[in-house]
């Protein structure tokens, strides 16, 4: 899996490699990359069209403009407005100032942004790198609300200005401001901060440069999960083989008023390719004669003769509920507990060491909202760290959690964390979650190990949201009810 470095181990290697190269040679690199990734671009844009690179205090402004330099080299016309007019402190940074205008060419003040930006150029955005710590307000504020409206593409350097390279949100919160990239060249390694969270809607594609040095990597701080790893650990099946060769998922949910979310998880536990699908639930038998191959059982039955069970979804809030999950709880099977049963374990703390208490595979599946009842903190915060929360989470209740949400968060208890980087805001719909929970039952079913069940699920699940949004772009209407097919679609393309 490609690894994924926050801002503390780039610095590190950062040091290293500088102390290792001629002057000024990282930043030549990292600016050819740029100029690189802004050149495609540019091929795709109406002939003739102006270059803008935006230059901030630090090393990502001198790699903008020397982004721009080679750009003239090229060809284009390229012009440089800087966040301030005095030349920055880092040797290299400065020199790469002197560069620029040694040829005649002049930096320009912010106050010359509204008209640069009149011809609709291709923006760099040099404006602030990794290390940003503070909102951005005031002039900076300004010029990246502009060049967000009025830029025709961005190529932000190393991280879009105003995104949290570790965590992924916007420095100083939603209501702050961040550039839109439509690519963002990353260097040296990729970034956790760059593939959840905020951040999705801001750094558009990312390119990553490593430099070309040959320095080893140190350990990752986390790893990318997407579709070839996904696709990886998939393999036809044997022709030598029968329902019982995949094994047997149990739902326990579908209360009064609320049986689609058993069946949506049973369907979604079929598509993943389960042998055998039993529904269980605390009211009245849940039976859709158009899926007659999904078996029901009484709730008493539900533990015995499967292979790993599915807990939450529409179980409801009763004492009968309750029961049900405490006796899951001590079952010796794998176990995914979802929706309901994060809310119980919210209101029954005795619950609570039952859970961590377990040997078996456990997977915790909640989105933000339950995330934060079973931290006891609000939304905007699990938001704002999510690689955190999600490993929280998995520490305080000793098991393999999903943080949902773009970019999705597998934590493990001993520390792992892994990114998903499949997705779509189609699955922001009633029922995606249900589904989900249903695929990874049938992974461990099948006697994945809850960590690998964790990321090839919602791997598969991401894949199948972008499959229905390749037809639907804009990603509004999907039911979730369709999310079984696409799934069975995704684990069966080559």
């Amino acid at each position: 899996m490609p690894s994924l470095l926050k801002v503390a181990s780039i610095r590190a290697l950062e040091e290293r490699w500088l102390a290792s190269l001629p002057a000024g040679e990282l930043m030549r690199r990292a600016a050819t990359a740029v100029a690189d990734e802004a050149d495609r671009l540019l091929r795709t844009l109406p002939r003739a069209r102006a270059v803008l690179a935006l230059v901030g205090p630090g090393n990502n402004g001198a790699d903008a403009l020397l982004a721009a330099l080679a750009l003239v080299e090229r060809g284009y016309g390229c012009h440089a407005i800087a966040l301030s007019p005095t030349p920055p402190k880092s040797a290299d940074a400065a020199a790469a100032w002197s560069r620029w205008q040694a040829g005649g060419r002049d930096i320009g003040a912010l106050d010359s942004l509204d008209t640069m930006l009149a011809a609709s150029p291709l923006v760099i955005d040099g404006l602030f790198g990794i290390g940003l710590g503070r909102p951005l307000v005031g002039a900076a504020a300004a010029a990246i609300s502009q060049i967000n409206a009025r830029a025709s593409a961005i190529v932000a350097v190393d991280v879009p200005s105003g995104i949290d390279a570790d965590r992924g949100s916007i420095v100083g919160g939603r209501n702050a401001v961040a550039v839109c990239a439509t690519s963002t060249v990353t260097m040296i390694a990729d970034k956790p901060g760059l593939h959840t969270g905020q951040a999705l809607d801001h750094v558009g594609r990312v390119v990553l440069a490593e430099l070309h040095h040959d320095s080893p990597l140190p350990t990752p701080d986390a790893l990318l999960f997407g579709e070839h790893e996904a696709r990886a650990l998939l393999a036809p099946r044997s022709r030598d083989t029968n329902k019982g060769s995949f094994g047997s998922v149990g739902v326990i949910g579908g209360a009064l008023g609320m049986s689609g979310a058993a069946l949506l998880a049973a369907r979604g536990a079929q598509a993943a390719g389960a042998g055998k699908v039993f529904i269980a639930a605390p009211d009245a038998a849940v039976f859709d004669p158009a899926q007659a191959q999904l078996m029901t059982r009484n709730l008493s039955d539900a533990y015995t003769g499967v292979d790993a069970l599915c807990v939450g979804c529409g179980l409801g809030s009763s004492e009968q509920a309750a029961q049900a999950l405490k006796t899951a709880l001590q079952a010796p099977l794998p176990l995914v507990l979802d929706a309901d049963a994060l809310n119980l374990l919210c209101t029954q703390p005795d619950l609570v060491p039952l859970l961590r208490a377990r040997t078996h595979a456990t997977v915790l599946t909640p989105h933000p909202l339950e995330a934060a009842r079973l931290l006891k903190r609000s939304i905007i915060e699990v938001q704002t760290d999510r690689q955190q929360s999600a490993l929280e989470l998995a520490t305080r209740y000793r098991c393999c959690v999903i943080l949902k949400g773009a970019g999705s968060i597998i934590a493990t208890e001993h520390g792992k964390i892994v990114i998903c980087a499949s997705g779509s805001a189609a699955l922001a719909t009633a029922g995606t979650g249900d589904v989900l929970a249903g695929v990874i039952a049938a992974l461990l079913a099948q006697a994945r190990p809850p960590d690998q069940a964790a990321m090839l699920g919602t791997a598969l699940h991401g894949l199948a949201g972008e499959r229905w949004e390749r037809g639907h772009p804009n990603g509004i209407g999907m039911s979730a009810a369709d999310l079984p097919d696409l799934i069975r679609q995704v684990f069966n393309t080559n």
